[in-house]
Formats: C-alpha cells, structure tokens, sequence
C-alpha cells in the first residue's frame, strides 16, 4: 500500500489532529487487467524508547530440521509444532555484495503436496521480474537431480518439472540458484527491492512456490496489477543464512538465531522463523536502533542518523497498537515486531513480524498522526495478511479494508470517540474523491483505476465494516472478527467464508449488506 500522510502534531486535540490526517493512497500507474492463469492439475502503557541491547541471540538448534529453528520466532502460548506439519520450508543461503548492488545464492525449498491430486510441476514466481529482468534463475534440481524449468508468464513463473507425479501428503525437494542485479531506481509497485537511502531493502527476492487453492482450480499464476500488493503466500518455514559485510546491520523477519564472523572477515547472519507469509530483510550501514519489550514482544526500530525523534517513538506506537489489537482480535503470535526505515514510495509495507515506513515519514514533527497512522495500519496487517491470509491480488479488501477498518477502531479506542469519528471522516472523503462511486469493495487490484483504488478499498472498504457492524452491534462484531482469526489462523480465507461466519454470528442472512458493499451485480 501508499500513504500519503499530512503533518499534525501530538500536542493539538485528538479531533484536530485526526481531521488533519487526509490518508492519500497515491499508486503506481494501474494497467489493464492481466487474463487469470490457472493451472489445474491432472488427476497499553508506552514505554520510553532506549537503544537496542546487543543481548543474546536465541540459541540455534544443532539440526537444521529441528523445530526450534522455525517456533524460535515464536511466543510461547503460539509455538505449537503441530502446525508446522506439511509447510514448505525454505532454506535460503544468500550473500549480499559488500557495496549492496547484487546477492545471490541458493533456495533449497522442501515442497509437501497438500493438493489431494498429485502434481506433476511445481511452480515458483521469480518476483523481481515482474518489473525487469533483474533475477537470473541458474541450475534447478528436484530431488537431487538437475532439471529443465520452463518459463510461464514471460519470466515471471518458473514451471519445474517433477521426476515423477507427486501424490498427495508426498514431498519433493527443490533445489534453484538465483542472482539477482539491484537496479539504481529500485523494483517493485512502491520500491519494495531497492537500494535507497543507505538501506537495501530485499523483499520478494527468492523463487518463491505459487498457492495451490483448490477453491479457485489450482496453481495461482496472476500476474499481478502495477499498484497494490502483488504476493499471494502459504505460510510457510523459514531457515536463512545471509553474508554480509560486517559493518552492515540487518532488519529481518522471524529472529536472530546467530551471527557469526567467516574466515574472510563478513559476517554471517542466521535468521528463523515460521509460520510466516514470506521472509523479507532490510540492510544498512547507517542503521541505529532503538528497543523496548512489553509483554513478551521486543519492538525494535530501525532508522537513520537525523531520524532519532519518530524513530524513537516508532516502538511506543507499535506496542500499543499490538495492545489494542490483542484485546480486539486475539494473541499477536511473534516474539518481535521491527519497524524499519526504507526509500519505499509507499507510506508503509507489512511483512511478517517487520514493518517498513518510508523514509521521508522519519521527517514529520515528534507526534506527527501521520507516522502513528502508517504504523499503526501495517501493524494491523500482523493480524489481517500474517496471520489471517487472503488473496491479495484478487481480493484486497480482506486484508486491507480490514486494516483500515482496526486502525479506526485504535484512534477510536486511544484518542475518543470524537477522533474516532473524524478519522471515519477522512475514509469518506476518500471515497468522495471518487464521486462515491457505489463500485464493490470485492475485486481484483487490476479492475480498479489508481484512483478508485484508493477511495474505494481504503475508503468504501472500511466503511462498510462500520456498516457491518451497525448490523451486528459492537460485541457481536469484536466476536466475528475473534473468531475469524482464530477460525483462519495460519490458513487463507475467502470472502465466502467471512460472509458465512458473518451471517452465523448474526443469525440472519446478510446477503443485502454484502451485495450492496462487496459484491458486482
């Protein structure tokens, strides 16, 4: 997503100072929409910011299959090992050049097949391609044995053949080098694998496994719109190891399980973590650091020399978000939640346990709502993409107008009813920008201009979970969206099924409320 965030300060009256925040979403220019390509197979309190102590890294377990590795990023009260049967697990060795401007290395990704018909390919998206051919796929094994892949979608999906069907419950190893060139204006909808500001930011940068749904047919290969989020992820398991110079400090989702010197002088980094959506890692020299830990998290942020100010206070506001959230949705699963500057365009980016903020937003005054804003929407996100997955590309509003919809109800909750009401103000001036046109809240990123992007998801979306909850009253709305979560934790949901829980918690149909906000005619 972008945010396009006004100046306010923290010493003006909540009413003021949400009125001021006009919550612009300003995208990248929209194409037409891509053919769907679907491939079936046969058969609280805030505390004050301090730095960040060196500590004790967790512990790395001695077998790389152990799950430590993987429940390390984890709260206790969430590291249940169950879950972690039958998730792909990636082993990501990747080595950043001292100067940022390439990495490269292997994916070794362990594929278990939960389609229930066997599969004879696998198929991976090589992200950075959707916007140049910056990603260079080198030798694919299966198995242990070399492979020719076959490219769909341009260069954009990789189709890698299987030795032999893979029945269902049955597991294949994959194994795919990559090099990949970090273009001096960056890729990705709003910069999102950029080296900017001092900082690389490496996000969607590893051959990454496509969804299999069967509710919509199989292999999801959309190719993605030029604004919005462009991945559709599994949870999936994640054991990285990352080379890089050593004055080099790194951001990263899941946690640090070690960092070690090589021979060589670079420093070797190893980061867990699982169930989560991707892993993505931001790096810089200039990075300083600022933690506290408030109920079992560590929040921990990452800026940049002349940044002190919202940096410092970047942890306070995540905390209390995460606060709210809990007592609204349920447990916030991760041991740490990092907030790290980036040149992204957009105003904010959710990644799993890891948000990025634009750099820029660093510059506002101490107490700005815009920065509080931004941050507080993509620490929605931890809840409502993390752990709770949707189809992006294709139903947005799930994730998105969900995240509008719990950053009102923070404002609301933090600040009054009346900053509550006016920041419900500035989502319908967002829709008023697009003539409050009555276009549904359900489709694709592709069938929205850039501008209706904005007013209608951001805006129109949000919206109509207030109706939904003018329909249901106050707790029985808190109690769809606990059992949503909890109902959806780790999985990927559709928007059939919030309607059918919808309707469940309501005892009544709500077909008018949903043909009227989210569904076309």
């Amino acid at each position: 997503m972008k945010i396009d965030t006004p100046s306010a300060h923290v010493a003006e009256r909540p009413l003021r100072r949400l009125a001021l925040l006009a919550l612009l979403f300003v995208l990248a220019a929209c194409v037409p929409p891509a053919p769907s390509l679907i491939v079936t197979p046969t058969a609280a309190a805030t505390a004050t910011a301090t730095p960040a102590p060196a500590g004790e890294p967790a512990q790395p377990p001695a077998e790389p299959d152990d799950p430590a590795v993987y429940t390390a990023a984890l709260r206790p009260e969430a590291a249940d090992e169950a879950a972690l049967a039958g998730l792909t697990r990636y082993r990501l060795d990747v080595t950043v050049a001292p100067d940022l401007s390439r990495f490269g290395g292997s994916a070794d990704i362990r594929y278990t097949n939960r389609a229930g018909a066997a599969l004879d390919e696998i198929y991976v998206h090589l992200y950075p391609n959707l916007w140049a051919p910056v990603m260079q796929p080198g030798r694919v094994e299966v198995d242990g044995q070399p492979v020719t892949p076959r490219w769909q979608r341009g260069d954009f999906v990789l189709g890698i053949p299987l030795l032999a069907p893979l029945a269902p419950g049955a597991a294949a190893d994959l194994h795919v080098l990559f090099d990949v060139v970090v273009p001096e204006e960056g890729v990705g909808n709003y910069d999102e694998l950029a080296f900017k500001d001092g900082v690389l930011a490496l996000t969607h940068f590893y051959p990454t496994v496509a969804v299999y749904d069967a509710a919509r047919g199989g292999w999801q290969l959309d190719r993605p719109a030029l604004q919005g989020d462009v991945i559709y992820h599994d949870v999936s398991l994640y054991d990285v190891r990352l080379t890089t110079a050593d004055d080099v400090r790194a951001a990263a989702t899941g946690v640090e399980l070690a960092r070690e010197t090589s021979p060589d002088g670079a420093a070797v980094w190893r980061f867990g973590g699982g169930p989560m959506r991707d892993f993505t890692a931001t790096l810089s020299r200039e990075y300083e650091a600022a933690a506290e830990t408030v109920d079992g998290v560590t929040y921990t942020s990452y800026f940049l020399p002349g940044d002190e100010i919202n940096g410092k206070a970047a942890p306070g506001i995540a905390a209390a978000a995460v606060e709210l959230f809990e007592a609204e949705f349920g447990p916030y699963p991760y041991r740490e939640l990092d907030i790290a500057a980036t040149g992204t365009t957009a105003g904010g980016i959710e990644y799993p346990g890891l948000i990025v903020i634009a750099r820029d937003l660093y510059a506002r005054p101490a107490g700005d709502a815009g920065f509080e804003m931004v941050i507080v929407h993509e620490t929605a996100h931890q809840w409502w993409y993390g752990v709770v997955g949707n189809d992006q590309v294709n139903d947005p509003w799930l994730d998105e107008a969900l995240a509008q919809y719990s950053t009102y109800l923070y404002f609301a909750a933090r600040y009054g009813k009346q900053a509550g009401e006016a920041f419900l103000a500035t989502l319908d001036r967002r829709w008023e920008r697009v003539e409050r046109v009555e276009k549904p809240i359900g489709l694709p990123v592709s069938a929205y201009s850039e501008s209706e992007y904005s007013g209608i998801v951001y805006g129109r979306g949000p919206l109509f979970f207030v109706a939904l909850r003018e329909r249901l009253g106050a707790e029985r709305m808190a109690e769809l969206l606990r059992r949503y979560y909890a109902a959806n934790t780790w999985g990927i949901a559709h928007p059939a099924e919030f309607e059918a829980l919808a309707e469940e918690v309501a005892g009544a149909p709500l077909d008018d409320l949903f043909d009227a906000w989210v569904y076309p005619p």
